[in-house]
């Protein structure tokens, strides 16, 4: 499958390369945790078995071919310096078949140049180590004014609609995770806020807070404008679909609840498969 790509904010066109797709896998490799038992038949598997009650996965590895042509020997060794320097480091990754979906990864193993037709010509090996989903080429926030988007995609105006609420002294609102994977998501809360208690599924975090609001899942802090603040309880995360989140504040004002997250994709984003309910 032959097929450009951009990392690290420049696109393969600019090195005159071509590139073919040798390994994309669709799914990550799941982490299993089993014990045999034995006279037992199969494993007792504690794969679940974590305070998020699901499964957790391993990066995956994306490889590709990049086939080089020079007039020169001298010519192919100032391709391949300026292709070393671009291949280094962690980035975003964007195939050109796949324009909205980002693999953020790195290169772990050394890229061996194989020589062809007298050093004339080059094939690299290249393999990407990425996290185990991709994520979406917009936040939650939506797509920039400047964001190539055709006409009839699937996507609404005014995302943010879906990801905002308020609560006067206590209430529900539905947050909704356009992706296919569970998210910690980032609160900002605004108003008159005093002894917060947030309800999400199974999970309940317990704070007392002044102005406004963080609260930050993914790194298990809550701050306020005196800086961070004890907490009790435990941090949640956003299924995909539609979440309930219950809001207690002791007082009655109002409180505006703004949600932040990256959505993530088993593989690829495909926004006509996307359910958005109703706004």
């Amino acid at each position: 499958m032959r097929n450009g790509f951009s990392f690290n904010g420049r696109h393969s066109s600019e090195f005159g390369v071509t590139v073919k797709t040798k390994s994309r896998p669709i799914r990550p490799e799941t982490k299993s945790f089993t014990v045999d038992i034995p006279c037992r038949d199969g494993v007792y598997d504690f794969s679940r078995s974590n305070p998020m009650g699901r499964e957790f996965f391993y990066e995956r590895v994306i490889s590709v071919s990049i086939s080089i042509q020079a007039d020169s020997l001298i010519e192919m060794q100032n391709k391949l310096s300026a292709l070393s320097m671009w291949l280094m480091g962690r980035g975003e990754l964007v195939f050109d078949d796949m324009p909205y979906t980002v693999w953020e990864g790195r290169i772990l193993d050394e890229i061996v140049y194989l020589p062809e037709h007298a050093g004339k010509c080059a094939v690299l090996d290249v393999a990407f180590r990425v996290k185990p989903f991709s994520t979406c080429a917009f936040s939650s926030e939506g797509p920039t004014l400047d964001f190539a988007v055709p006409l009839d995609t699937n996507i609404p105006i005014g995302i943010d609609a879906y990801l905002k609420g308020t609560v006067y002294g206590s209430g529900d609102i539905e947050i909704l995770n356009f992706g296919e994977r569970p998210v910690r998501p980032v609160l900002e809360m605004s108003g008159s806020a005093d002894e917060i208690i947030i309800t999400a599924g199974d999970k309940k975090l317990s704070f007392d807070a002044f102005g406004r609001v963080t609260v930050d899942c993914e790194n298990q802090s809550v701050t306020d404008v005196d800086g961070d603040i004890s907490v009790s309880g435990e941090f949640f995360e956003l299924a995909a679909g539609v979440n309930v989140i219950h809001i207690e504040n002791s007082n009655t004002s109002a409180i505006n609840i703004e949600v932040k997250y990256s959505p993530e994709f088993t593989y690829g984003v495909d926004f006509n498969s996307i359910n958005w309910g109703a706004e």
